[in-house]
């Protein structure tokens, strides 16, 4: 089950907010921490409320980081309109959450992970953690925007070290949708956070968003990350990526088929190749299968060749984990039917992540739609929506 929330952005950046806030399950509950004192030292969401995150502690020295996914805002008006949200205000947190899938505390449904302390961390700067300017931005005489994503991800880190992070023996930094890209955009700077005994792997949930043109011919997905990085100054980028590009090209280390290469922490990639909200948001697609005229099916069968060929890099890689399937979804990791029922070269998701975090090199890619039948019914087909 997952919560709809108010959309923040007239395109992809609105879509996967719809669906992946937070979910709930029979679970135990996770408590809210908020930091208000990181918020006094400037650390805040973008209508300048404290950050924070859910945590429910377990019973071993091993973490697991959920970096909350919600679409971004890439203009001023965006922004202001994020801010009345739990996108980009701690005011309506709600002082518990429980978790499912990956996160779930159910031995059966997650038997290697369900006694880790698992943390999922707010997300409220609209541009993927990355955020970082000082100088607050007044919108009227009223309302003025914060951008300030990174001191958020540094304030939750530092906060977690001083709850006994800095005794883990294994963390595995995960998040899903806009959580995905932040997962991929900063895990080797979240890597210098975390104890050098601690072994260390990074999860990434619908965050391989491909950098296409919409059915239109438009490259409207690309201009909207361009005015995001602009926007809210979005430096902290992946440090070798952006030493590997000119100023002008800098935004393609937003993306992660751009910023694979030069991960240097072990990553498994967990994706759909008919991603729902990449076909609605980034390709413009207004259906999906069966509801697709015989032209609108060529793009949806396109995009799989797209997505698979910005995939080739990181199949190179023998530390990067590929579980690639052909359902119709977006984000997988936070449900027990996802986590656990979809079958691609006989394994789950979650089989295949504990062979890979356990040491096994894999890389399982789906054959194309619609041949696996394990792929649940598809989630509503999403409005048709512009960048």
């Amino acid at each position: 089950m997952c919560l709809p929330i108010s959309l923040s952005m007239h395109a992809l950046f609105l879509f996967v907010a719809l669906c992946y806030p937070l979910v709930l399950c029979n679970a135990k509950n996770a408590t809210l921490v908020l930091l208000p004192a990181a918020a006094a030292k400037g650390a805040v969401c973008l209508d300048g409320s404290a950050p924070g995150y859910y945590m429910r502690s377990g019973s071993s020295s091993k973490w697991i980081l959920h970096l909350e996914g919600g679409g971004w805002c890439a203009t001023m008006e965006e922004c202001v309109e994020r801010s009345t949200t739990d996108l980009g205000s701690s005011n309506s947190w709600v002082s518990s959450y429980e978790f499912d899938g990956f996160l779930s505390d159910n031995a059966q449904s997650n038997p290697d992970f369900y006694d880790w302390n698992m943390v999922y961390i707010m997300y409220c700067d609209g541009a993927s953690f990355s955020g970082n300017v000082d100088t607050p931005v007044p919108w009227n005489s009223t309302t003025t925007i914060y951008f300030r994503g990174l001191k958020v991800l540094n304030a939750v880190l530092q906060s977690l070290l001083d709850a006994g992070m800095k005794d883990a023996s294994e963390v595995i930094l995960t998040g899903c949708s806009a959580g995905g890209l932040a997962t991929y955009i900063h895990a080797d700077y979240v890597a210098g956070f975390i104890p050098p005994q601690a072994k260390y792997r990074a999860l990434s949930d619908a965050g391989y968003f491909l950098d296409i043109p919409t059915i239109y011919g438009n490259m409207s997905f690309e201009e909207g990350v361009k005015n995001l990085l602009t926007l809210q100054n979005c430096t902290a980028l992946n440090e070798e990526c952006v030493k590997a590009y000119s100023i002008q090209d800098q935004w393609k280390c937003l993306f992660a088929p751009y910023t694979i290469q030069y991960i240097k922490t072990p990553v498994f990639i967990l994706n759909s190749d008919y991603d729902t909200a990449q076909l609605a948001g980034i390709v413009d697609l207004p259906c999906l299968p069966p509801n697709c005229t015989v032209q609108q099916m060529k793009f949806f069968y396109k995009f799989r060749t797209q997505f698979l060929s910005a995939l080739e890099p990181a199949t190179h890689n023998a530390d990067v984990g590929i579980f690639v399937d052909s359902c119709l979804q977006h984000c997988q990791t936070l449900t027990d039917n996802t986590w656990n029922d979809i079958i691609v070269e006989g394994s789950s998701m979650r089989e295949a992540f504990e062979a890979w975090y356990g040491g096994k090199p894999l890389q399982y890619i789906d054959c194309a739609y619609p041949c696996n039948p394990t792929c649940p019914q598809a989630t509503t087909p999403p409005a048709y929506i512009k960048i």
